[in-house]
């Protein structure tokens, strides 16, 4: 182990110094969005927009609203609030807040566009410092613990929205069953959904609670239910909302339609769930074998970057590195279409 004496003698003055100013921003971008999302007080307007967020169509109080009630407060929060906003109106100017929103939404994360950039941005400086001094002060390490700190938060809201979407499908078949027997009770169609919310569990319980309380708000059923699938990413339950809108059109009996589809899809689920066990070998392959050389390479570049100079600072090496980085993608995608069968 290298020992913190050596290793700070043995860098320059300027890259110390500039890592020193990059952890301090992590450490404040971290401690403002804690702050920020978990700390903030609310006024009467404030508690009034809160119990509206529901209705709207990004379940969010608006940013501007909030960053007016919190600038003109001051208070021991004046740095986490001006750091949220600050972030909030770069995301705003730049048009892509909205699809942030939605994919937050759709993970089931309760926070803002301009707190999860903060988060992500000192997540990113943090995890830079903490490679380059793993790597003894080498840029290559910096570089990759930057690379590593921007991918992870991306990949982690996308694997907890893929939890949250399988959760939601898995919980289908069921939901649709219950709907079933509530309108062959008698229920309406916005009674039936009101004892999915009394009967289910999360997700979704949160799904059918927001359609319903849109319903009440004069929102057709169709049209919530359609959102469901919208943010679920739910193909199969957009197909079920298109038959009770045909059914609502045309006639029929609403119940036994939700009843066959209940049980095709739940058919579909355990087809689905067979050929995931009987093909969970050779995913697990493709895993090994696609990351296994990544990792190790990122290992070779923290502990022994002199064993991987030749293949960048020679042509032989720089022309096998491309055709190995271009055979590994290859191989990758080959097995990922290998083991993935379509239900």
């Amino acid at each position: 182990m290298i020992s913190v004496d050596r290793l700070l003698s043995s860098v320059d003055t300027p890259i110390l110094i500039g890592a020193i100013v990059a952890i301090f921003v992590a450490l404040v971008a971290l401690v403002a969005t804690a702050l920020g999302a978990f700390t903030r007080s609310e006024t009467a307007e404030e508690r009034v927009l809160r119990r509206l967020d529901v209705y709207t169509l990004s379940g969010r109080v608006p940013t501007r609203v909030a960053s007016e009630e919190q600038t003109a407060r001051p208070g021991p929060l004046v740095l986490a609030r001006s750091a949220v906003d600050l972030v909030g109106k770069v995301v705003q100017r730049r048009d892509f807040a909205e699809s942030i929103d939605v994919r937050l939404e759709a993970a089931g994360l309760p926070i803002r566009t301009a707190e999860w950039l903060l988060l992500h941005v000192g997540i990113s400086v943090a995890a830079a410092f903490l490679f380059w001094l793993i790597g003894g002060g080498r840029p290559i390490a910096l570089l990759l613990g930057l690379a590593v700190g921007f991918a992870g938060p991306w990949v982690y809201l996308s694997i907890r929205q893929t939890r949250r979407e399988n959760a939601f499908l898995g919980q289908l078949p069921d939901t649709l069953q219950l709907l079933s027997g509530s309108l062959q009770a008698g229920y309406s169609l916005p009674q039936a959904m009101d004892s999915v919310l009394r009967e289910a569990g999360p997700p979704i319980s949160t799904e059918f609670n927001r359609a319903l309380i849109e319903t009440r708000l004069g929102m057709p059923a169709e049209d919530a239910l359609d959102g469901i699938a919208a943010r679920t990413h739910s193909r199969d339950f957009a197909w079920v909302v298109m038959a009770i809108r045909i059914q609502r059109e045309v006639g029929g009996n609403l119940a036994e339609l939700l009843s066959t589809v209940a049980e095709t899809l739940r058919e579909r689920e355990r087809l689905h769930r067979q050929i995931r066990s009987l093909s969970a070998e050779g995913r697990l392959s493709a895993w090994i074998l696609g990351l296994l050389p990544v990792f190790f390479t990122g290992y070779l570049v923290l502990a022994r970057p002199d064993y991987l100079r030749p293949l960048y600072a020679t042509p032989p090496g720089r022309l096998m590195a491309l055709v190995a980085i271009v055979l590994l993608g290859v191989g990758t995608f080959w097995m990922s279409r290998v083991v993935k069968v379509t239900v």
